[in-house]
């Protein structure tokens, strides 16, 4: 079973993705921060992550109401030199975690994606795994979960079998990554049937 404080980042996720569930990520905010230990920068790395599946305006309103619970946090100012240098090492990281998501089927994704468009093959690598799932803060097992939820919640099989690989892949075991998707289903019994047998499907 998810221990509370993963729960409490899922949950999260899987409201930041959609418009109509404002309300609903609000209230949680609220609950979260008066009964639960996940910290500000916990749910800030699940809505930042969720731009690569919801979109930036699903993560920029997110974390705005984040700030409106938490309240603002203390931005980091980094000079040009800084930004570009960091850039080269995104590649890197986005690889090394590429490899380990996706494992023995790595080299095949990569190639199918750069078949399909090698511009977002690159931005997957370099802005995705390298810039975005390779944050402090957040395990990737933790990220992968709250992904989990969240194309759960959208909607987009192959993705959600690709990360329902990527979890297991990370050390997440099965009935953890059943819950995740549970939760991101919210009640939609053809949401959770669709991605249980995706689960099945690496058993």
């Amino acid at each position: 079973m998810l221990d509370t404080h993963t729960t409490s980042l899922i949950v999260a996720s899987t409201l930041a993705t959609r418009p109509e569930f404002r309300n609903e990520l609000t209230e949680e905010l609220r609950k979260i921060k008066t009964s639960t230990t996940v910290s500000r920068e916990e749910l800030y790395e699940v809505f930042l992550q969720n731009y690569l599946f919801a979109g930036f305006p699903a993560a920029l309103e997110s974390v705005r109401a984040l700030s409106k619970t938490f309240g603002h946090r203390e931005s980091d100012i980094k000079s040009e030199k800084e930004i570009i240098t960091e850039y080269k090492t995104y590649l890197d990281q986005g690889a090394a975690l590429y490899k380990k998501v996706y494992a023995a089927n790595a080299e095949r994704v990569r190639e199918e994606m750069i078949r399909l468009s090698p511009d977002l093959a690159a931005w997957a690598m370099i802005e995705g795994y390298g810039k975005t799932l390779s944050r402090p803060v957040l395990d990737s097992k933790t990220r992968e979960l709250c992904i989990v939820a969240s194309l759960t919640q959208l909607g987009w099989e192959r993705q959600l079998y690709s990360h329902i690989l990527g979890a297991r892949n990370v050390g997440a075991e099965q009935d953890k990554i059943l819950k995740a998707a549970q939760i991101g289903a919210k009640g939609d019994e053809k949401k959770f049937e669709i991605a249980e047998q995706l689960i099945k499907k690496i058993v």
